[in-house]
């Protein structure tokens, strides 16, 4: 009933809107090349969306004659429903997710519900992020504010063949604004609630006859958006969720002749967040009690439960430190035979997570950020060349990366371990347990309790090909290949003090009492002074064929194979055999997991009608995975486990339109049906749960959708106005790799607003702006916290479960200078 009321508040708003705004419009409205609108006062003209410039396969092609389904998102777009980052994507194309967990670093894009958790860097993307031709090392590196953009095309199902490897699910392609041969600036102010301060600003244009450039800078603030109950601290703290940061952006465009571009592109941005703490969705009537005690009255949540009330329970710093810096080479050469392109970079990323790791006011265990640290260097280099005769589109390319990944993760014992294990052992022994038989000396507070570092060196190498072939004047096949080669390297050193394991070991035994609690992989003290190298190499054959079929200027329709592949590779974090093994809770030093492969089909068609106000396009799809990479949270570690088979199926719908009746409207939306489920396979361990065979993966909502509608009219004198509403719907998911029942998000709408006026007499301009409207609750994701009770079970919900939650309501405004 939630959602239906939502969703008939966002209609009514939406329609009410629209006609009160209709009743004052006076203007036509035409629009160029992008797509955008402007107005003309008067004008007898018929409004038509013009051809939508696309590289989805690496060229400049109409949206519409593209055979890949690509959700493409203007610059002005993208403005008006506030996207600054990868997360505010979802609210403008259907069928994608964005979720953060323990940190924002930690972020994960997934596609009709395939995706890979970022929490483990091990583990590579399966939907790849690349900026200006550049590919990211991992989502949560992505795409932070880059100033003005020119689109995003979001590319679904496998894009390896010309996209490489990590991109098994889709791809978000974002092509920033070149600078300009004009001289423009543009200062913006923005103030908002919850403390949010925003200052930029960008100028472009031309240093000489043959070189513009184009530089940005930007700073940002925010309050925090959840309490803080700190306990006996050290914390003082009392909120959370708190960041500033500000990044740099520099560009140079050479021209020395209509026949060669060079663009060289910088960057840097720091980062300082307070982030991210979870609420609590369930916590064991037993252990809870426990943590209250220890954090004089205050360690967690009372009964009854309310996630929603926003209040986090930490004693330690969740402070979380990030620098992203970077540079870039494109060249582009017209030579007599084609183009050749060229793209080098380097890009340096480094982030320290601090964290209250027992996630509660407890002083049990946790994180610094001087410490726990991760970090990618990653140098790319790709050729391309590219050209076409009558009949032949044709391209060929090289890719070489090479990323090192360093990873130092440090946990600690907290003042109050000892005395939480005492009354642990205590109570699991009715009270005949002899305390003294504990090295006690290990649990005195800010000791170590693990020292680890990994070291993983990576080399990726692939040639490819893409060629269509314009077998009639109506009919277009495209045929692709890429071969890759991987080869990777982790060194793991695992340090730290003694642990409880041997101890539990000689009380309980492998399978009994308190066991498995006491040889969580950071208490387990078979890890220290334990060393290891793995190496392994993957190589892949993957490619696409398609054809596409123009019926005639109004229809073109299309039919596509594709296969995807995601690198495998090594889990970084503890992994220890289980109580029923031969040597239980020994160290497991084979941490190597499959590549991911997928065969994906697709069957679709884009449309636009004769007046050209209206693209309408579809598919229908079917996407096979093997050797699926899940990664699941245990509450204290990382596992990752390749699943046999994910199937991934179902229709997909995009439209934008240009309504006749109400001039200054334009609408942009789409429409996703996917099942999205595990295959049948045998399950008898929490990693991969019996719960999990033929069941719905996590994050993939059976249907999801977006709707952005914007309206331009003249306002006051000759100030104009534009209103723009973008919203999305998800129906129920699961947010939990182990699909605890307590870790689902019902159905969802979520509504972004924005009013702008501004006067083609003025460079000022204005905008007030709101997100999450209606002020929608809802988890980011949902975890277990095992120290204040137990995992789910095949018949059983967890008794312990925290949750990231959404933003809530966000408003303000926002000033701006034009020059």
């Amino acid at each position: 009933m939630h959602y239906f009321n939502t969703l008939s508040k966002t209609t009514a708003s939406v329609s009410l809107a629209a006609l009160l705004l209709a009743a004052g419009a006076h203007a036509q409205v035409e629009v160029d090349e992008q797509g955008t609108t402007s107005t003309t006062e008067n004008a007898e003209t018929t409004r038509r969306l013009g051809a939508i410039t696309v590289t989805a396969q690496k060229r400049e092609q109409s949206l519409q004659d593209v055979p890949i389904v690509v959700t493409a998102l203007s610059g002005e777009l993208l403005s008006d429903a506030g996207v600054k980052d990868i997360k505010d994507l979802t609210v403008v194309t259907p069928g994608l997710l964005v979720t953060s967990s323990s940190k924002q670093a930690n972020t994960t894009a997934r596609i009709r519900g395939i995706g890979t958790v970022g929490d483990n860097p091990g583990l590579e993307s399966s939907v790849g992020v690349v900026i200006d031709g550049v590919p990211r090392a991992r989502n949560g590196v992505s795409f932070g504010d880059l100033g003005e953009i020119e689109r995003i095309e979001v590319l679904k199902g496998p894009q390896g063949t010309l996209f490489g490897k990590s991109t098994s699910a889709g791809v978000i392609n974002i092509i920033t604004k070149k600078p300009s041969d004009e001289l423009e600036s543009i200062f913006e102010v923005g103030i908002g609630n919850e403390g949010f301060l925003r200052t930029s600003a960008e100028v472009t244009g031309p240093l000489s006859e043959t070189v513009s450039g184009r530089l940005f800078g930007v700073y940002e603030e925010r309050g925090g958006l959840l309490d803080v109950k700190t306990g006996n601290g050290p914390r003082t703290e009392d909120e959370t969720s708190q960041y500033d940061f500000y990044s740099f952006r520099g560009q140079l465009l050479f021209e020395p002749s209509g026949d060669l571009e060079i663009l060289l592109s910088a960057d840097y941005t720091d980062r300082e967040e307070d982030c991210c703490m979870g609420d609590y969705v369930s916590v064991d009537p037993a252990r809870g009690p426990l943590v209250t005690l220890l954090a004089g009255g205050d360690g967690a949540s009372a009964f009854p439960i309310d996630p929603f009330d926003r209040v986090a329970f930490a004693n330690r710093d969740a402070t979380q430190t990030t620098e992203d810096w970077g540079v870039s080479a494109n060249i582009k050469w017209q030579t007599g035979f084609g183009e050749l392109t060229s793209i080098t970079s380097y890009r340096d990323w480094e982030n320290g997570s601090g964290q209250d790791t027992d996630f509660s006011a407890a002083d049990l265990w946790y994180r610094d950020d001087e410490t726990s640290v991760d970090a990618f260097a990653t140098f790319s280099q790709e050729l391309r060349f590219a050209g076409a005769t009558d009949n032949i589109d044709w391209q060929v390319g090289a890719f070489y990366a090479n990323e090192t990944l360093d990873r130092s993760d440090f946990i600690r014992y907290g003042n109050d371990y000892f005395f939480y294990f005492q009354q642990l052992l205590l109570g699991a022994s009715g009270g005949a347990f002899n305390l003294a038989a504990l090295p006690g000396n290990i649990y005195t507070g800010e000791a170590n309790a693990t020292a680890d570092v990994y070291e993983q060196s990576s080399d990726t190498y692939a040639i490819f090909t893409n060629n269509t072939f314009s077998l009639t004047d109506q009919f277009d096949l495209t045929v692709g290949l890429r071969y890759t080669i991987d080869e990777k390297t982790l060194e793991s050193n695992f340090d730290g003090n003694a642990g409880s394991c041997a101890t539990a070991l000689t009380v309980f035994g492998a399978a009994g009492g308190l066991t498995p609690t006491l040889c969580l992989p950071w208490t387990n003290d078979n890890f220290v002074g334990v060393r290891s190298t793995q190496d392994r190499s993957d190589d892949d054959l993957s490619g696409t064929v398609k054809g596409a079929y123009r019926v005639n200027e109004n229809l073109m329709s299309y039919a596509s194979y594709s296969r995807g592949y995601k690198a495998g590779g090594f889990n970084l974090d503890r992994s220890q055999f289980g109580p029923s093994d031969p040597t239980p809770f020994q160290p497991n030093l084979d941490t190597g997991f499959d590549p991911e492969t997928v065969d994906a089909y697709e069957v679709g068609f884009k449309t636009n009608n004769a007046a050209n106000s209206l693209f309408f396009n579809g598919a229908i799809f079917y996407q096979e995975y093997s050797d699926f990479q899940l990664n699941t949270f245990t509450g204290t570690s990382f596992i990752v486990t390749s699943v046999p088979g994910v199937i991934s199926k179902g229709a997909e719908f995009d439209i934008r339109y240009l309504p006749e009746q109400l001039e200054g409207l334009t609408l942009q939306g789409g429409l996703v049906y996917a099942e999205t489920q595990y295959d049948d396979f045998e399950a008898v361990d929490f990693f991969a749960p019996p719960r999990l065979p033929g069941s719905t993966i996590s994050f993939a909502p059976r249907w999801s959708g977006t709707l952005a509608a914007t309206y331009e009219t003249p306002f006051i004198s000759d100030w104009n106005a534009r209103f723009n509403v973008s919203s999305r719907f998800t129906s129920r998911y699961n947010t939990g790799s182990n699909l605890d029942p307590l870790k689902e998000v019902d159905d969802l709408v979520v509504v972004n607003a924005r009013m702008a006026f501004y006067s083609d007499n003025s460079p000022f301009e204005l905008e007030v702006w709101a997100q999450n409207l209606f002020d929608e609750d809802y988890y980011e994701l949902a975890f277990d916290t095992p120290l204040q009770g137990t995992a789910a079970t095949k018949t059983a919900p967890g008794t312990a479960v925290g949750a990231f939650l959404s933003p809530p309501l966000t408003f303000g405004a926002t000033a701006r200078l034009r020059f």
